[in-house]
């Protein structure tokens, strides 16, 4: 089992990621075409010097095409270093446009010593065009390199589809990829996490496909964070996660130029025993309560400001995720998942006890109550 980092536009993001694998806190990251350039521009390294920076851990490239074709995607000034498409033209709904593209990007991920990742994109309904596209890139990516990780992305629409859903996915079976790295796109929101826990059928499609995948290739789930315990119960062994929202979740909006009024981040603490992650006015007001009880929630001491935080955050979801994944059986997975769930209602009721209300029901909702929802459905589908 694996936790790498996803990659992000912030100015100590090298030295974080390589703190946290020193640390054993992750195992590798994710280099993403729209946050690391392939020269080096001002305040910003390079793919070859992460690599290097990150030494033995484990490294991929993701050309993150997908995101390249969103509609309104424009924050393109570390994309286009990589220059990943051909005189055809941007897309991949032409034979000339696939290959170009494909060629380039494997040609970059063998110039940094690094496995292929196929290129792909968003996927909104298992019956459309745009889904053939993405079964042809794949074919053609198979076949420029049979050994090449493939990737699926796919929107909740796609994943809530049902028996299309299945058939897109089987087309993409019989591939018999060795590795497939899938990620789950949320619709656009003020409130991404929420409201993608609120999806349970998306997130049922979401386990039902890692299931499918995970019995003949290895399954990697990105932009994944405290989601990627259920993608580990249904057969992913590694997960992908971070300390910012656009690396804990796939969020469009980053993809987006934009000119956000100036505000002081907030702090958060992670809460291993409520499976979840709170205001830091919270978790001291929990502190205030029971200092005992608010360790073990924690699990672990207060982080003391926000760089103890993300060590604190990424320790928990690689031990909860390690505890889950179970290489021989998805029903022992999905019984550890259980009373993880479980336990941690314990812990909201005890909260509830104590100050009605400190912790709203909606962020039970999110956190808990619909994950736990997702992962039941998941079980009963696969007859778990």
């Amino acid at each position: 089992m694996a936790l790498l980092i996803q990659d992000g536009r912030r100015s100590g993001h090298l030295k974080w990621t390589v703190e946290a694998v020193q640390r054993r806190c992750a195992d590798g990251a994710i280099i993403s075409t729209f946050c690391t350039p392939r020269i080096p521009r001002p305040r910003q390294r390079d793919a070859a010097a992460v690599v290097e920076a990150l030494g033995s851990a484990e490294v991929l490239l993701d050309p993150m095409t997908h995101a390249r074709l969103l509609s309104g995607t424009n924050k393109v000034e570390d994309y286009d270093t990589w220059s990943l498409w051909g005189n055809s033209g941007v897309g991949l709904d032409t034979t000339a446009r696939r290959l170009e593209h494909i060629e380039r990007v494997f040609r970059h991920q063998s110039d940094l010593g690094l496995p292929k990742l196929a290129p792909t994109l968003a996927v909104t309904s298992g019956r459309s065009t745009e889904a053939d596209h993405a079964v042809e890139t794949a074919r053609v990516a198979r076949g420029l390199d049979r050994s090449c990780y493939q990737s699926l992305v796919g929107t909740t629409d796609f994943f809530a589809s049902g028996t299309d859903l299945d058939a897109h996915v089987g087309r993409l079976a019989g591939l018999r990829a060795g590795t497939w790295v899938v990620t789950l796109v949320p619709a656009a929101s003020t409130n991404l996490l929420a409201d993608l826990a609120a999806s349970t059928s998306a997130l049922t499609g979401w386990l039902r496909t890692i299931h499918s995948l995970s019995v003949r290739s290895r399954v990697i789930v990105q932009n994944a964070d405290f989601l990627g315990l259920l993608a580990a119960a249904a057969g992913a062994d590694t997960v992908g996660s971070g300390w910012d929202r656009s690396m804990k979740i796939f969020d469009a909006s980053s993809y987006q130029v934009s000119t956000p009024a100036p505000r002081r981040p907030a702090s958060y603490v992670t809460q291993r025993g409520l499976v979840a992650v709170l205001r830091r006015s919270i978790a001291d007001d929990i502190q205030r309560l029971d200092p005992s009880r608010a360790q073990e929630l924690r699990g672990g001491p207060m982080p003391l400001d926000d760089a103890h935080q993300r060590v604190h955050h990424l320790r928990i979801i690689k031990e909860f995720v390690s505890d889950v994944y179970q290489l021989h059986g998805h029903e022992e997975a999905v019984s550890i998942l259980r009373t993880i769930y479980r336990d941690a209602l314990d812990g909201y009721r005890w909260l509830d006890s104590q100050v009605a209300g400190l912790v709203s029901a909606s962020e039970r909702d999110t956190w808990v109550n619909h994950p736990f929802q997702a992962l039941e459905e998941y079980a009963k589908a696969e007859g778990i």
